[in-house]
């Protein structure tokens, strides 16, 4: 548990266990978000979504009230995919997903991860100005991404800056 000053507020960033009820809730938001969006086209992402397999969670408290989440899985050995990123509408542009992104990245390399790696819409042009300023690259989708043209993947070396 951490205590980070974002403006006039204080963050308290907490990794939680997987079926913690602020986790639920904020991915529940995140999933409506995408439903509003991209309607029925978003069920075919949800399997990628499951909870239970993340390696480690956390959740991003202002005041006391859950406000943002990550979380990331093993891909393989050195590689962390980065997962379930959300933060709600009033609390973007403060901080909150740079502390909470660092925070997922730091956890992963400890665990052994060398690398990190996402994925998020080809549309979503805020995320991925984002995701850039925080050091992520455009790489070739992945996985079940491989020629998904509404997935955009991109990787970050994650531990002392040589990809293994």
């Amino acid at each position: 548990m951490d205590l980070w000053k974002i403006g006039m507020k204080n963050m308290e960033l907490k990794f939680v266990e997987v079926n913690h009820p602020h986790l639920h809730m904020l991915t529940a938001e995140l999933d409506d978000f995408f439903v509003k969006r991209y309607g029925e086209a978003t069920r075919k992402y949800q399997k990628y979504h499951d909870l239970t397999k993340m390696a480690g969670a956390a959740v991003a408290y202002v005041q006391e009230v859950p406000v943002a989440c990550c979380c990331w899985k093993a891909m393989d050995a050195v590689t962390a995919e980065v997962k379930r990123m959300y933060v709600r509408p009033a609390y973007r542009e403060q901080g909150i997903a740079r502390q909470l992104m660092e925070a997922i990245e730091q956890h992963a390399a400890a665990s052994g991860c060398h690398r990190a790696v996402l994925e998020t819409g080809s549309d979503m042009e805020g995320a991925i100005t984002a995701y850039r300023h925080l050091g992520y690259q455009v790489c070739d989708n992945y996985g079940d991404f491989v020629g998904d043209s509404n997935v955009l993947c991109m990787e970050k070396e994650i531990s002392d800056g040589t990809m293994r």
